[in-house]
């Protein structure tokens, strides 16, 4: 099998979230938010759990680009800013995407973040933030929180939605990158369903849209969806963590997401991490060492082959963000982070469960 070091791998998430208490705006749904979070980490392997007061801190954008380039065979990454209003700073601030690619702007390019429902003039604030930092797209949440509540938001509201689907369109962005899938506490599962993406999908064919964490759950629903319409892609954040901690629960997740399309489904997977919410090497070489099994889809049997893993860990995504890969390739050239790999967690404060 060919090594990792060969091939190109795009992280289609990264962050550096703000976990730590103070930054709570309404603690009784940050709580259970952040409660999520630490569960996940204590399903990590031997050796990749942190131990709980190094995990529950404001993490630096450094300590994302030390794990991505560093520590494990990432080459490029997209960085998603947050705008979740139950946190101070939306859980990762706008300065912190900004910061991350200004230090690292050949590894790396930024989405903006925009709150639909609790912003004034959403469509104002993308373009402001395309401007300020070069975003070409745009990660929306279909979550808002108040005082008074949950309130959620559906892909094809012609009201709500479409007029900032609208204004990337006359911005030429690439993406709008929608969570799904992962509800944020004890909060209705409807917003977080994909039969919303449909006309969103259709009515703007010119964006691509992308259901991430695609797969954790209503995977075959999801499938459909990637089926149906060229420009919707899935991308793996959280359900990439199966590879590492449940291979068979994983390989049954890939099955049901690319039953409708089969083996040209792969084209619409994109790899994503979260990084560092889990260390990206112990998820990549998880996957990309998986043995899939023959799959059964709508139009037959296919197997997931090497070829399609090496779209799925990079291709798909310049594909779908619209960059060239060899052209990301030139530009990082031998750079400060094209040495050996160093230790997971080696290069970061974070502390490992003994």
């Amino acid at each position: 099998m060919t090594s990792l070091d060969d091939v190109f791998v795009a992280d289609a998430v990264s962050h550096a979230y703000n976990l730590h208490p103070s930054n709570y705006a309404i603690e009784r749904y940050a709580q259970p938010v952040v409660d999520l979070m630490t569960g996940q980490e204590k399903a990590m392997p031997d050796g990749y759990q942190r131990t709980e007061e190094s995990f529950l801190t404001d993490w630096d954008p450094q300590v994302t680009a030390n794990m991505l380039f560093r520590e494990s065979q990432v080459d490029f990454t997209v960085f998603h800013p947050q705008s979740i209003t139950i946190f101070e700073d939306g859980l990762t601030a706008l300065e912190k995407g900004e910061r991350f690619v200004s230090e690292h702007p050949d590894r790396s390019a930024p989405l903006a973040s925009v709150d639909i429902i609790g912003m004034d003039d959403p469509g104002a604030e993308l373009e402001r933030q395309v401007e300020r930092f070069g975003a070409h797209g745009v990660k929306v949440y279909p979550s808002y929180w108040s005082d008074d509540g949950h309130h959620g938001f559906q892909m094809d509201d012609p009201e709500q939605a479409f007029p900032l689907w609208e204004r990337a369109a006359d911005l030429d962005l690439d993406v709008i990158a929608v969570h799904k899938a992962v509800p944020f506490g004890n909060v209705p599962l409807d917003p977080y369903r994909v039969e919303d993406v449909k006309e969103a999908a259709a009515s703007f064919p010119d964006l691509n849209f992308e259901i991430v964490h695609g797969g954790f759950i209503l995977a075959e629903e999801t499938g459909y969806r990637i089926a149906e319409h060229d420009n919707v892609y899935v991308n793996l954040e959280i359900t990439a963590a199966d590879a590492a901690t449940r291979p068979d629960a994983f390989v049954e997740t890939m099955e049901n997401l690319l039953y409708a399309g089969g083996k040209e489904a792969t084209d619409k997977i994109m790899w994503g991490c979260g990084t560092p919410q889990y260390h990206p090497r112990l998820l990549l070489e998880s996957f990309w060492n998986l043995d899939f099994p023959e799959m059964d889809s709508r139009d037959g049997k296919f197997t997931i082959t090497e070829d399609d893993k090496r779209k799925m860990v990079g291709a798909n995504l310049a594909e779908a963000h619209g960059f060239d890969v060899d052209e990301l390739q030139d530009s990082i050239g031998d750079d400060e982070y094209s040495g050996d790999l160093e230790e997971p967690y080696s290069t970061t404060p974070f502390e490992v469960v003994a």
